[in-house]
This record gives C-alpha cells, structure tokens and sequence, in this order.
C-alpha cells in the first residue's frame, strides 16, 4: 500500500500537468483534447509516469507515435512546471505516456456487442 505522500505528490503532479495542457502546449504534434488520467509515482520518487488521455477534435485520426514523440519534446516543459508549483527537494521526472485503457474499453465493448 502506497504512502499518504507518495499519493499526495500523485495527485499534484496530476493537478499541475492538467494545468499545463488546459492552458495548451505550443507543440504541432499534439493535437487533440489531452486529459489526464492518473500520476504513478515510482518507490523512490525519482520518477512520475503521466498516464493521458486523447481525445480528437473533428474526428481526426490520432497516430500515436506522432502523439508520443510530442510528449517526449515537451517532457522538459512539463518537469520544470511541476518543479514550480510543487515545493519539492528533488522533482521527479516527469514521463508522459499514452494511456490506452479507454481504446481498450471500446474495443471489449464492440467485442460483447458482437456476440449477442
């Protein structure tokens, strides 16, 4: 069971990220309404995967990949946001990652409706 200020860091670092995209990010290669879904803190807090959501605008095609290599371009961006709203001795890097378990829910849900 995870700490009360590993879970408290959790929720800041997913508060500020929320921010920092609600506020946008000038990047080409993130396109689409980005949300965040959850903040995993690693044991020894050196780390904080970003797990976020995308959703399209226009029904346009999202490529992931495209998608990703903007998170990694902005990754410094995002750390350095977090590093001054949050009051920490070390700032954890900041990994963003593609969350894929609402794909995953249609794709099961598709799935079920196919069977009846």
């Amino acid at each position: 069971m995870k700490k009360q200020r590993s879970l408290s860091i959790e929720k800041e670092i997913t508060k500020v990220v929320g921010q920092v995209f609600f506020e946008g990010v000038k990047n080409d290669k993130i396109s689409g309404m980005v949300s965040v879904v959850k903040t995993v803190l690693s044991r020894d807090k050196k780390y904080a995967d970003v797990y976020l959501s995308v959703l399209p605008i226009n029904n346009q095609e999202i490529n992931t990949e495209i998608l990703q290599e903007g998170f990694n371009e902005i990754r410094g961006y995002v750390r350095k946001k977090v590093a001054e709203e949050m009051k920490l001795r070390y700032t954890p890097e900041v990994r963003l990652k593609l969350d894929d378990s609402i794909e995953y829910g249609v794709k099961i849900s598709k799935i079920i409706n196919e069977l009846k």
